[in-house]
């Protein structure tokens, strides 16, 4: 549990926090924003240095570190992100500490069925949105997805990739403090969208009669969370990654639908 955790006593800690001549960053996956904000608050009341979160999409954190912008922790939906910075001695070795599926989220006014989701997003009355690939983990497993389908209808693959609104994974916003999902289906912009079934849960929150549902396992795929710590931060930033990994992190993400 989480009072098992040790804390550093105050003069070890605030030598830790002068070597950061700042607040504290993470940057963090958008997908993980409801989450690494309790994961945060948890852990800063029971002794914890607070942190200040960054969320967008891993791919487009991952060049902002690359171009010198370095936070203290970076918390990725993909291992790709984290094995290159790992590779190129910016960040430490990452450990994985969550994973993530995908699921559709519709409309209201449209049925969900398990069975005929594949029929549903090829669709061509149906408008798709997702997020984009390369900028966002949440993209690459999508446009995996679409393979998968692919490989049982011969063609699929061009004509979703074709068809795709890309809407979210493009760029970094700090003065977002929601999910993107609710405000794409209030203003009318997909029938239909792609996304983590974390981000989905979320958002059926947010707006009434919008359904979802996990795609099947034969086109599904999970996305893998690793997080890590910059070479030059002081091993305390250890510490919140061990809170993380401990019984009392892991029950907050499954809270929000992580497994």
């Amino acid at each position: 549990m989480l009072k098992r955790i040790r804390f550093l006593p105050s003069i070890v800690l605030l030598i830790a926090l002068t070597a950061w001549a700042g607040e504290p960053r993470i940057f963090a996956a958008g997908s993980l924003r409801l989450a690494m904000d309790e994961l945060i608050e948890t852990y800063t009341a029971n002794g914890g240095t607070r942190f200040e979160p960054v969320y967008g999409p891993s791919g487009t954190l991952r060049k902002q570190i690359e171009n010198g912008d370095i936070p203290e922790i970076f918390a990725s939906a993909s291992l790709e992100h984290t094995d290159a910075l790992y590779q190129a001695e910016i960040m430490r070795k990452a450990v994985v500490f969550a994973h993530n599926a995908l699921c559709l989220m519709a409309r209201p006014g449209i049925a969900l069925d398990q069975k005929k989701m594949i029929d549903l997003i090829l669709d061509p009355k149906i408008r798709l949105g997702t997020s984009k690939p390369e900028s966002d983990p949440a993209g690459d497993y999508t446009w995996q997805l679409f393979r998968e389908v692919d490989k049982q209808r011969p063609g699929a693959f061009k004509t979703l990739s074709e068809k795709a609104i890309q809407l979210t994974g493009i760029a970094v916003d700090t003065k977002l403090k929601t999910l993107p999902y609710a405000a794409i289906f209030e203003e009318n912009k997909v029938d239909v969208f792609i996304s983590y079934c974390t981000n989905a849960a979320a958002t059926a929150k947010a707006i009434q009669g919008l359904s979802w549902m996990r795609f099947p396992e034969d086109v599904n795929n999970s996305g893998t969370y690793a997080i890590s710590t910059s070479v030059k931060a002081p091993m305390e930033t250890e510490r919140f990654i061990t809170f993380i990994l401990s019984p009392e992190g892991k029950r907050i993400l499954t809270k929000y639908g992580f497994n």
